[in-house]
């Protein structure tokens, strides 16, 4: 198994110290881990050696999360960068987003789906938690299908999806809205069809003019 060299940037020597010890326990990766405590410490790494993953924090002193990651991409350093933090507001997600994060994944993320976060964008794909998600697609609470989603267990960024499917976008188009790659929205996309019980975009078609999602 390929060792994977993480350079984790956080100032929170517990936070470091914690994710250290949770992921050591993951069977189905390898991590060797490098800190840093700050955006500026994490720079002069990049400089010296070359990582597979930086996993970055937001609110830090001396030079902050964003910051860092314009940097980053302003060097063209290819090293893709997963957004590890406790802030969830829209308007951050989507600057980090905007500025060329691969993720953005909360700190109160469960050891399973920080790992899910990393196998992921190893593989250059984008990678938005659940909660996350959820805030970016997130519909006026008059219009939220509660119903469907509690019928078929659906997450409100898979009916967004079913919205642009039965709109004829492609993936790609979805993909490029949503932040997310191409196979996310066909794994998506299979997923759904697989939950409401239809094996064809006409049988989509129909389940969206059913329960109105437009």
């Amino acid at each position: 198994m390929k060792i994977i060299n993480l350079l984790l940037v956080d100032d929170h020597e517990l936070v470091i110290k914690g994710l250290t010890l949770m992921l050591e326990t993951q069977k189905n990766i390898d991590l060797k881990i490098t800190p840093a405590k700050n955006g500026k410490e994490a720079l002069k790494l990049l400089e010296k050696q070359a990582f597979d993953l930086i996993m970055l924090d937001i609110n830090m002193p001396v030079l902050d999360g964003i910051s860092t990651l314009k940097k980053i991409k302003e060097q063209e350093i290819e090293t893709p960068v997963l957004m590890l933090t406790m802030h969830k507001e829209e308007d951050l997600i989507r600057n980090a987003l905007s500025k060329g994060a691969a993720g953005y994944i909360l700190k109160n993320s469960n050891l399973e789906e920080i790992t899910r976060a990393i196998i992921t964008t190893l593989k250059r794909d984008r990678y938005l938690s659940n909660e996350v998600a959820d805030i970016l697609f997130k519909q006026k609470s008059e219009n939220q299908p509660t119903l469907i989603q509690n019928e078929f267990n659906l997450t409100l960024r898979e009916i967004q999806i079913i919205s642009m499917l039965v709109k004829e976008m492609t993936s790609k188009e979805i993909g490029d809205q949503l932040f997310i790659s191409k196979r996310t929205v066909e794994g998506h996309r299979n997923k759904i069809m697989e939950k409401i019980g239809v094996k064809s975009a006409v049988g989509l078609v129909k389940f969206a003019m059913k329960y109105g999602i437009e």
